[in-house]
């Protein structure tokens, strides 16, 4: 997946993006709260993940594939999109750092990926942010998701605290 506009762009990720991505992502417990991993320990951390992640774009039909989300004109890495495919659907799952948040940016990242699924030929598209994410439910509303209900104790978000906790399940037909 490679779109461009004048704020951002989705591209694959490089060994070069480790450092941007760890200080302003996946490093950082405010940025990284509402994902189902624990945050990175070090910019190694992160270069290993890229190197793992790299390998799926080669690959014809990928479980997962994870691109990076960059700053247009310097292009510094500051969030990620993760597309999971599953036989019947795919799930869109995405993040940016707290520095770019409140500009539309994970809104236009959404409808971009939403449009890269339709491209692939994807007709259901599904995720399940943590109940308390309210940014992330209207920012998936105003793509175009409904609200199918709570999923309980459905995902570990490591940052929010042990065990499981209450999803969201959104869903789109494409």
């Amino acid at each position: 997946m490679n779109s461009e506009n004048e704020i951002f762009r989705v591209r694959e990720l490089r060994d070069v993006d480790a450092s941007s991505l760890f200080n302003l992502y996946s490093g950082l417990n405010t940025s990284a709260k509402f994902i189902s991993t624990a945050p990175h320990d070090s910019v190694e951390t992160t270069l290993s993940k890229i190197k793992q992640w790299r390998k799926d774009y080669s690959e014809s039909n990928p479980k997962v594939r994870v691109y990076g989300v960059a700053e247009s004109r310097d292009d510094f890495v500051f969030g990620l999109v993760v597309f999971v495919f599953h036989e019947q659907h795919a799930e869109i799952h995405f993040g940016i750092s707290n520095n770019f948040s409140n500009r539309g940016i994970a809104t236009e990242l959404c409808r971009t990926g939403l449009e890269y699924l339709r491209n692939l030929g994807i007709n259901e598209v599904r995720t399940n942010p943590f109940v308390g994410h309210i940014a992330s439910v209207r920012v998936l509303e105003k793509s175009g998701f409904t609200n199918h209900g709570t999923l309980k104790n459905h995902a570990c978000f490591p940052t929010l605290g042990d065990g499981l906790f209450n999803c969201v399940d959104m869903r789109i037909n494409l």
